[in-house]
């Protein structure tokens, strides 16, 4: 298996994701290995037909939290899904499953942010509930990840101002997708056309941007990033009433 290009400290290989030690039961809590979880996923994402070509890992909290990334055969020249993973044995976090898409000339990843979670660990889950578990979980991300892919792809018809793409920058490091010491790689990035004038193309300047983010925050930095770019989207579907051309140029007399 060969290793996608990821992001986040810690990166380890999944053989060191096994040898994490296993935390002992408890009478209401249930803690599930990484590898368990691993194993579960894997077969459900089997059983819908789709095999898993490129995977990665970060662990944090000395191994009791765990993020991984899998690329999965999709047959598309352009880019392919992705599903994030993550899990821990410390009550941190609920065991969940999040939709994104890698786009191959670039390496970039993106995620829609959400979680799909499974439920947290408690004594009552078994082996053959967590795979059926995982099995249930899998087939809601394959609409994720259809919905998400359009969304993505869908980015590329929006053209996007100077203007317009300087505020929405202002509101990515104001809503801290990245810090504002990124503003010269983000700004060589777009505005020097390297992925071109549009929504796809801040899009993909903004993740590129990501990459050095710890791979543990990305889904939530790519939920807000995701937010800016549709928020923008619904002002531009928005057809302007009367009173609100009044007001515009208004405004711009006032100017």
């Amino acid at each position: 298996m060969t290793n996608a290009t990821l992001i986040g400290s810690n990166k380890v290989t999944e053989a060191e994701v096994f040898q994490v030690p296993a935390v002992p039961f408890t009478r209401t809590f249930r803690p599930v290995h990484h590898k368990e979880v691993i194993g579960a996923i894997r077969t459900g994402i089997g059983a819908l037909g789709l095999d898993v070509v490129k995977s990665e890992y970060v662990l944090a909290g000395n191994g009791m939290k765990m993020f991984g990334v899998w690329d999965l055969s999709t047959g598309n020249d352009e880019l392919c899904w992705s599903v994030g993973i993550r899990n821990s044995m410390d009550k941190s976090m609920a065991l969940g499953l999040t939709a994104g898409t890698r786009v191959f000339v670039c390496e970039n990843l993106a995620f829609d942010g959400d979680f799909v979670e499974l439920r947290r660990h408690t004594k009552g889950l078994t082996p053959e509930e967590l795979e059926y578990m995982a099995y249930k979980a899998i087939r809601i991300i394959i609409g994720r990840l259809t919905a998400f892919q359009s969304w993505h792809e869908g980015l590329k018809k929006h053209t996007l101002s100077e203007d317009d793409a300087k505020i929405m920058l202002v509101e990515a490091i104001a809503q801290s997708v990245f810090p504002a010491s990124k503003f010269p790689l983000f700004h060589d990035l777009y505005f020097s056309e390297a992925y071109g004038q549009t929504l796809w193309g801040f899009h993909e300047a903004a993740t590129d941007v990501l990459r050095d983010a710890n791979l543990l925050t990305l889904p939530k930095k790519n939920r807000v990033l995701n937010s800016i770019l549709n928020q923008h989207i619904s002002q531009i579907d928005i057809e302007p009433s009367p009173l609100g051309n009044f007001y515009e140029r208004r405004a711009k007399l006032l100017q």
